[in-house]
Parts: structure tokens; sequence; C-alpha cells
């Protein structure tokens, strides 16, 4: 039986590093979007080791995967989102019209994370420790010092 051996011409590896990088923009995950575009991991490092051109490409497409996440941070922050209230372990429905009945909910923990990355002067707790000027207490056994 004779072995066949897949010959990639070059259009094929460039619709294949164009998929990857579509793919990769919106996941920001390398090895779900090799997955999907029929690419292996170690041929795509390979060809980011020696494509400067598609190296560039897939920095600017975790960028823009790292956009998207970054604007559902500000989202659930800022606008919030809608959690179904839990009662006795089933799903509380409004009564008249069989809807699930639902809370508001705010993410402060994304809100700080956002604040931290982006005015970190002023919202690092490091940056904070690192630029207070020291308290100085004298203590005596002398009450009139008070």
């Amino acid at each position: 039986m004779e072995k066949t051996v897949k010959r990639y011409l070059p259009g094929r590896r460039v619709n294949r590093k164009k998929k990857f990088l579509d793919l990769l923009s919106r996941s920001g995950n390398v090895s779900e979007s090799g997955r999907k575009s029929g690419v292996q991991r170690s041929t795509l490092y390979h060809w980011r080791e020696v494509d400067k051109a598609f190296a560039e490409d897939w920095d600017d497409a975790l960028e823009v995967a790292t956009d998207v996440l970054e604007a559902e941070a500000r989202r659930r922050a800022v606008e919030g989102y809608d959690e179904p209230i839990i009662y006795g372990g089933k799903l509380v429905r409004d009564p008249q019209t069989g809807l699930p009945v639902q809370k508001k909910k705010y993410s402060d923990g994304l809100m700080t994370f956002l604040l931290k990355a982006h005015r970190p002067a002023r919202f690092k707790s490091d940056y904070m420790s690192a630029h207070k000027t020291p308290i100085l207490i004298n203590i005596t056994q002398d009450d009139s010092a008070l």
C-alpha cells in the first residue's frame, strides 16, 4: 500500500493562517483556534517563529480577543447582568407570566480590576503603599505628653 503525502500549496497555507487568525481574534485560545482551522500547534508556533508578519497578526488577534473580554468585563461591572433567583433549590417564577424572576447583579470584583488596570496611580494597593510617607508615633509613659 502506497503512503500518500499531503502537499500544501502556498495558497492553502495562507487560507489556513487567515482562518486561524480569525478564530484566534474571537476566542483568544491558540489550541482551539488551531484545532478548528486544522493546523497543529507545533505548526502554528513554527509559522510564528519564521513569519514575522504572521507573528504580528497573531499578536493583533490576541489584542482583539482581549478587547472583547475587557468590554464584557466593563458591561458586567457597569450595566450588570440578570441572574435568576433560586429559592429552596428551585427557580422562582413570576406567578402572572411564568417567566423566571431575575435580579440585576453587578460585579464589584470586575470593577475593581478595571480600575486598577486603567488608573493604577489611584487604585493599585502596591502603588499606594510605595508612595505613602511614614507616620511617626512617639509613645511615652507620661500621660502629660498627650
